[in-house]
């Protein structure tokens, strides 16, 4: 069953979404926690109640982004099922598919995720420095048994080549193609740099 929003998870939805409007706008330290504040429709104190302070609101918009990667890596882990032989172009192809998806749905938080890693606090940026390299090597550990011609480097290459790819969709606003057929071609394109390159 799902949850019903509460008025307070609605407001910390707001405060998320504006402020991550805003750290793509105009950088993190070109967005104050009262530009926030205007921009969710509370007040300066409000976003208080919910977030310690500005550094603790990119922390939160750093861990949304990982939940959502943990559950592409969860959906994939559950197509391999017991690991069969053969499943795993399709479940690279998913994983790319789910990846790409993310990357125009979520086009502003990646953005945000990838320019402004440098603003966040030392342990923080460290713990999501962990998971951006589990988060390749789970990409690498598929590519494996798919690749068994290239070295762990090769692969962890090609590897930061499709996501780099993939990610980049976040600096374009418009692209110019039908959605659908974006994700297609952009799909295909980091598949060939990890199967054909």
């Amino acid at each position: 069953m799902a949850r019903l929003a509460t008025p307070r998870g609605e407001r910390r939805e707001r405060i998320l979404a504006s402020a991550t409007s805003l750290f793509e706008e105009n950088g993190f330290h070109g967005a104050g926690i009262d530009d926030i504040a205007a921009a969710a429709g509370v007040t300066g104190p409000a976003i208080y109640r919910h977030f310690k302070n500005k550094d603790a609101v990119l922390v939160a918009l750093f861990d949304r982004l990982a939940e959502r990667l943990g559950a592409i890596l969860e959906t994939v882990a559950a197509e391999l099922g017991d690991d069969a032989p053969g499943r795993h172009r399709s479940a690279l192809e998913t994983l790319v598919r789910l990846h790409v998806r993310l990357a125009f749905e979520d086009r502003a938080l990646i953005v945000v995720y990838i320019s402004e890693e440098r603003n966040l606090p030392g342990t923080e940026r460290k713990r999501v420095r962990r998971f951006q390299r589990a988060y390749v090597e789970a990409w690498a550990d598929l590519l494996r048994t798919l690749r068994p011609d290239q070295s762990d480097d090769e692969r962890r290459t090609a590897v930061h080549a499709a996501i780099g790819l993939l990610n980049s969709t976040g600096y374009r606003r418009q692209v110019g193609l039908p959605r659908a057929r974006a994700e297609d071609m952009l799909a295909r394109m980091a598949l060939v740099a990890l199967l054909d390159a």
